[in-house]
């Protein structure tokens, strides 16, 4: 069932409203971020090495990559983003490890046998679990994450899996689709969303339905026997209880109709994310889906 989504004979549109947002530890970064995307040259030419300019603007806010990474940023936005950056160095730590920081205590109140029966992870020992994230296994104990190899994630990728196994009594996912917009107090990242997750995906892959498949397959993507006259539909799973819907609709240059992509999330998923976490995700799962 999709929530604001034709089916049949038009293009997706949505602006179906739930109810309250469930709180979190929030990415501060994020409007930092944003303002130091307005500096970039928003041509997402991937010479810093990541896939869009949004998503080196994050990296640039958590202090994770240099202004020098972009060649192709104005000698005066690096400027005034390297006066910006001595005044945050004076910061103990990146505003990541400060999140993390800020989520240990609800961290180590979990009850690991009920999480892991809640989120659909494995115990592995009394404090120890393993889930799934974005087709990869982690490792999660109260003091650390760590990947299949034993190394630790980028902090932002701890944040996000802490965040979400903190989150009070999800229910079972209920198998019915709705948009980014239609998620509670969305309103603030909508931009976002669209800019920087379904447009990034839109554009990487306009023309190119069959590499769009083997990039959905090789990232753990089903295909989606869902009606509609999309040209591609896949389902993910982000984590075991978050599943996602990637929809996509390729140009129709005679009709000037551009690409588009619709990434749909079942209706229970802000009770499993915050709205900053999901937005990150997003651009995460964008970013990685389109490296290839």
């Amino acid at each position: 069932m999709l929530h604001g989504l034709p089916l049949h004979g038009s293009r997706p549109n949505s602006s179906l409203r739930l109810t309250a947002p469930v709180k979190s530890v929030k990415f501060i970064h994020m409007k930092s971020a944003v303002e130091i995307y307005k500096l970039l040259p928003k041509t997402n030419c991937g010479s810093c090495g990541l896939s869009s300019c949004f998503g080196f603007a994050a990296k640039l806010a958590s202090q994770q990559a240099s202004v020098d990474d972009c060649p192709n940023m104005s000698a005066g936005a690096k400027e005034a983003l390297r006066e910006s950056d001595a005044g945050q160095r004076d910061v103990q730590g990146t505003v990541f490890e400060q999140s993390l920081r800020a989520l240990k205590p609800k961290v180590q109140a979990l009850d690991f046998p009920r999480i892991a029966a809640l989120f659909g992870a494995a115990l592995t020992g009394p404090d120890c679990l393993e889930i799934s994230f974005l087709n990869e296994c982690f490792t999660v104990t109260k003091e650390t994450i760590v990947d299949s190899l034993g190394k630790q994630p980028q902090p932002f990728i701890s944040i996000l899996i802490y965040n979400h196994l903190c989150m009070p009594d999800p229910p079972a996912p209920r198998g019915e689709w709705i948009t980014f917009s239609s998620v509670p107090a969305s309103h603030a990242k909508d931009k976002a969303w669209a800019g920087h997750v379904e447009d990034v995906i839109a554009k990487h892959f306009d023309g190119r339905i069959d590499d769009l498949r083997a990039a959905c397959k090789k990232f753990g993507g089903v295909p989606a026997n869902i009606g509609g006259n999309h040209d591609a539909a896949f389902e993910f799973r982000f984590f075991p209880h978050y599943p996602a819907l990637l929809q996509f609709y390729n140009s129709v240059p005679e009709e000037n109709f551009p690409a588009q992509c619709k990434l749909l999330l079942d209706k229970t998923a802000p009770q499993y994310l915050d709205i900053e976490s999901m937005v990150v995700l997003g651009e995460e799962f964008a970013g990685r889906l389109t490296a290839g």
